[in-house]
């Protein structure tokens, strides 16, 4: 299989690391309205290579986050009333709901941007220093 290198910019044969295992980090929605098309296409995207490596022998971890905090998503918490883990947590049901009904496989895992805001600020202090 074939995969395209950014920093190359040339299509490259897929190595793994860790022979027949395969690790993929998805940047997933900021979780403040409904999903929409772009949304669709990338998980849709990276469902196909998932399950084209996993037809392939791989054993696949598929990452996907959520981003549930941001100005967005405090702006509209705030308009309507509700908390940033309120609205948050509407949307990111609503976007499995929506990923579910087209067949795209859950993810592995699927970590929140707010369980990590300690180890942001650290590797800011650290890129600061």
């Amino acid at each position: 299989m074939l995969i395209y290198d950014t920093k190359s910019k040339q299509k490259v044969p897929f190595e793994p690391l860790v022979k027949n295992k395969a690790n993929i980090y998805v940047c997933g929605p900021t979780v403040y309205d409904d999903a929409h098309l772009g949304h669709a296409r990338s998980a849709i995207a990276f469902d196909l290579l998932r399950r084209t490596l996993e037809l392939s022998g791989y054993e696949v971890v598929l990452v996907r986050n959520f981003t549930d905090i941001d100005d967005k998503i405090i702006n509209k918490a705030f308009k309507e009333n509700k908390s940033i883990q309120e609205l948050s947590s509407i949307y990111i049901e609503s976007y499995t709901r929506d990923l579910n009904a087209l067949n795209v496989k859950q993810p592995s895992l699927e970590p929140k941007a707010s369980e990590y805001l300690d180890a942001m600020v650290r590797m800011i202090e650290t890129l600061l220093e």
